[in-house]
């Protein structure tokens, strides 16, 4: 098992070995979109995963769910393969533990079914309401623990707000009591002001029904307050993993060092005064990566290793990982 695959202590729910989606664009055209992705996820955690757009966040939850088949690797969940072919019965089951919220509650919810059908479709999938009205109950119960109404599951998505119809989203995804949620970007379609609501309502459910969590966004803010762990992604690859609080005070990688420096601090003056990190260039495409570091041509540190070697997830502070051939000059000199 690789070195970012092992936990301190917990149980393991999820395990991501060697990990990558490739997308054929045309003849010698390959956009590696995951590539060599290795974490794992205990159970009741929430594993952050941020990045740039484009970086392959979505892409990577949508493997780990099983929508996208991978290119290389494996995943497993509760020691089963994710993609391993499967029974009816063990695929149902598979189905209903894991459950995913869409980034966007405008195009995510069936604008021609009421709310009570939206969230009721994973109930009567999977056989789990005895008649009508005990699925309407069920319906009722879990518009309440979003903060929704009975009365709302009449309605159709365009009479909600964003927030309210990512509420929805969230209560179809509990519908069915699975274990393991991967939010993709739930937030970023969202008013500032009705985000930290949605990661309350979150943080508030997790602890409720025992959820593990795979949290994908780019507000590193937002991730640091609901993450127990951090994996920073850069161009189809985890650059750094740490715990959320060593991650924000002890940054290793040059791409996360930098990416901190750029979150505003509420106090003017040492806003003012502080150094922000600009990187040069901008991010490279990921059609026909070549050799070497993918962050590489934009580093400050880069040596000639860098062009022509991939680093390896190294462990130079106890659960403290980083991807980058040149870690003993950053840990040293900062």
């Amino acid at each position: 098992m690789d070195k970012a695959n092992k936990t301190a202590d917990g149980d393991v729910l999820l395990t991501i070995r060697d990990l990558a989606r490739y997308f054929i664009l045309g003849k010698k055209r390959i956009l590696k979109a995951v590539d060599g992705v290795d974490f794992s996820i205990r159970r009741g955690e929430t594993l952050g995963i941020v990045g740039e757009s484009g970086c392959g966040k979505s892409t990577l939850g949508r493997t780990v769910i099983g929508l996208y088949e991978p290119t290389r690797g494996s995943v497993e969940f509760d020691g089963i393969s994710v993609h391993q072919r499967k029974s009816k019965s063990v695929a149902a089951v598979f189905s209903r533990r894991m459950q995913m919220i869409f980034q966007d509650p405008y195009t995510s919810l069936n604008p021609r079914m009421k709310v009570n059908d939206i969230i009721a479709e994973g109930i009567d999938n999977h056989h789990m309401a005895k008649n009508r009205r005990e699925r309407n109950r069920m319906v009722a119960e879990l518009l309440y623990s979003v903060g929704l109404d009975e009365d709302h599951a009449g309605r159709y998505p365009h009479e909600f707000s964003g927030g309210q119809r990512q509420r929805i989203g969230v209560a179809r995804a509990l519908s069915v009591n699975p274990d393991f949620i991967i939010a993709d970007e739930p937030i970023s379609a969202l008013d500032v002001s009705i985000q930290a609501q949605v990661v309350n309502l979150l943080k508030s459910l997790q602890a409720k029904r025992h959820l593990t969590y795979m949290f994908i966004a780019h507000d590193l803010s937002m991730v640091r307050y609901i993450s127990d762990r951090i994996g920073v992604m850069y161009l189809g690859g985890i650059v750094e993993l740490a715990d959320s609080e060593e991650l924000f005070k002890t940054p290793l990688h040059p791409y996360s060092i930098a990416l901190l420096s750029s979150i505003p601090i509420p106090d003017p003056k040492e806003e003012n005064s502080r150094h922000r990190i600009e990187l040069p260039g901008s991010v490279q495409s990921p059609i026909n990566l070549g050799e070497g570091c993918r962050f590489c041509k934009r580093c400050p540190r880069a040596t000639e290793i860098c062009k022509h070697e991939t680093p390896l997830l190294k462990e130079p502070i106890p659960g403290h990982f980083a991807a980058c051939h040149n870690l003993d000059t950053i840990y040293t000199q900062g």
